[in-house]
């Protein structure tokens, strides 16, 4: 069974389900969502932050290396990505902002119109400032109503750091997954050959990153043997 918010977040994006693997979901995005993706080599936050300047936005991002960003305002996302990763880098990187900009700009954004009426939208558009009221509001119910900035950073070993530091994260990575190799399909891939080789067939079929296809086999295999229902399940947190 789809968690509820996985499935909430499928329907927010009007993505298709992918008609090939591995999935070219950055043409997948650019007709169902208001995201540009860029990518820059060599990636840092410095490089984010000219490239958004010679653009005429300045935002102040701490310096780090990194494998991928997200910046979002206004209803519109962009997501970057370093170019100099491989391939599968690249597409998880690319699956995983765009994950943050549903997960985290798109749907409060929506909640945020639901709840206040479209008199918040000059705030989420930035052409007036909130109230007190509104901040409070906003505060109170976790609607966030201005720039959002997410960093996919490198680990100390140089790997993709998959939900090891926040929910956010964790659900950012399950939702790239489902876009990138549904659960369904993913758990035939699984199977189908020997078990010792299941984490290779899903990096290959589905063009995942080697360390994103053996976190998403063990957690395909922990919902093969676990009780149908649980906290942790529902929450997310076993998932990526």
């Amino acid at each position: 069974m789809t968690l509820p918010w996985l499935s909430e977040a499928l329907r927010v994006s009007g993505l298709p389900p992918p008609e090939s693997f591995p999935r070219d979901l950055a043409s997948d995005a650019l007709l169902a969502l208001p995201v540009t993706p860029v990518g820059l080599r060599g990636l840092t936050s410095e490089r984010v932050r000219q490239w958004l300047a010679q653009r005429g936005r300045d935002q102040e991002i701490a310096y780090r290396s990194m494998y991928g960003c997200m910046v979002a305002f206004a209803g519109k996302g962009i997501l970057f990505f370093d170019k100099n990763e491989p391939p599968n880098v690249q597409r998880f990187t690319l699956a995983h902002e765009l994950g943050h900009f549903v997960l985290d700009h798109l749907q409060p954004r929506r909640r945020a119109l639901d709840f206040f009426g479209e008199d918040i939208r000059d705030v989420l558009d930035q052409k007036r400032s909130a109230t007190r009221e509104e901040s409070l509001a906003a505060a109170l119910n976790g609607v966030p109503i201005g720039v959002q900035v997410h960093l996919m950073d490198r680990s100390e070993s140089g790997a993709v750091a998959t939900g090891r530091v926040a929910r956010a994260e964790q659900r950012a990575d399950r939702l790239a997954l489902e876009w990138l190799a549904p659960t369904k399909l993913a758990r035939e891939v699984l199977k189908d050959g020997p078990a010792e080789e299941g984490e290779a067939r899903l990096e290959r079929f589905f063009g995942l990153p080697a360390v994103e296809a053996q976190s998403y086999a063990r957690a395909l295999r922990r919902e093969e043997g676990r009780p149908r229902f649980s906290i942790a399940s529902l929450l997310g947190d076993e998932q990526g």
